[in-house]
């Protein structure tokens, strides 16, 4: 049936070449926060698609609906969704099956994820509430972990339950405007929610790594969300004092106790250095931004519309006669 090969299609070119370009694109290091929105629209949609492919070869259990909604002859909607390899029941129920097992494994990923993201949330939490003091003498709103390494992070949460926190080595080798910049880096993970984002993409690539699909989801989420709010940070205090922190906090050795501590430096920091350095994205190329948003707006809806096109173009069949 051309709906389902479109759909698992659609699918594949989403989390092989689409994925692959997304990679490799060079304006996604400059507008960081579109190339993100962009990740998700791609890894959604493919979950879209492949959800799609499975509730259209389970027709039988929906087509009523459809003939209901479109007003649409059922035995042409029937003819429209059917295959000659569907034309038992066997497969339809099958396909019913899947789609169950399917979203019980989906629900059980996010759940796995999101106890596990919360389990470290929780223990960065408590390390610094028994352990740091509650505010700094440079900034009240921050906690204080004595550590023998330079390092600055947040503890995602409610607006109660969130920290930023600095070691006191942080506070010892940063210079003031380098520390404003790095806690304004923390401040603006937490304005971005990209806690968020890291538990869609690490279910989704629970998900889908196996097959090869949307492989390298969860590490460019992380590698684009660390570039956004260098940009944020960047922003107030400017890219040099960014970069100069990050430069800092990688030259200093690190402690033993500080291996499980999470830090502002980040996977790559080189490369965030690098494009600190350069020049900021111009007002020229202000429109990818716009673009990225229009693909993240589209891309969802694609499978959405692969599906019910075949019994919209049936609309007001009922009354015709055969």
């Amino acid at each position: 049936m051309f709906v389902i090969a479109g759909l698992f299609a659609y699918a594949v070119l989403l989390g092989g070449p689409v994925a692959w370009l997304l990679t490799r694109a060079r304006w996604v290091t400059r507008f960081p926060q579109a190339a993100l929105r962009s990740w998700h629209a791609c890894a959604l949609s493919l979950l879209a698609s492949v959800a799609g492919a499975l509730v259209v070869a389970a027709h039988n259990l929906w087509e009523g609906g459809l003939v209901w909604l479109f007003d649409a002859d059922e035995p042409l909607v029937d003819k429209a969704y059917g295959a000659p390899w569907l034309v038992t029941t066997d497969i339809p129920q099958g396909a019913s099956v899947l789609l169950f097992l399917g979203s019980v494994t989906l629900g059980a990923l996010t759940l796995r994820c999101l106890l596990t993201h919360r389990r470290e949330r929780e223990y960065h939490r408590l390390t610094v509430d028994a352990l740091g003091t509650s505010c700094s003498t440079r900034d009240p709103d921050v906690h204080v972990l004595p550590n023998a390494s330079p390092a600055v992070f947040c503890i995602p949460g409610s607006k109660e339950s969130a920290r930023i926190v600095a070691t006191t080595a942080a506070l010892e080798t940063l210079s003031e405007a380098e520390l404003a910049a790095a806690l304004e880096h923390e401040r603006a993970h937490l304005a971005y929610r990209h806690h968020r984002a890291f538990l869609v993409a690490d279910v989704l690539t629970a998900a889908f790594g196996w097959s090869g699909l949307t492989r390298g989801y969860a590490q460019q989420v992380r590698r684009l969300a660390e570039m956004a709010a260098d940009d944020r940070a960047a922003l107030k205090h400017g890219r040099r004092a960014v970069a100069s922190a990050l430069l800092e906090m990688c030259t200093v050795g690190t402690a033993p106790e500080a291996s499980e501590l999470p830090s502002m430096t980040g996977p790559d920091p080189a490369e965030r250095i690098r494009r600190l350095i350069k020049a900021a994205p111009t007002q020229v190329r202000a429109a990818t931004p716009a673009l990225s948003l229009a693909m993240t707006a589209l891309m969802p809806t694609l499978p959405l519309a692969l599906v019910l096109a075949p019994a919209a173009l049936l609309t007001g069949t009922a009354h015709m006669d055969c």
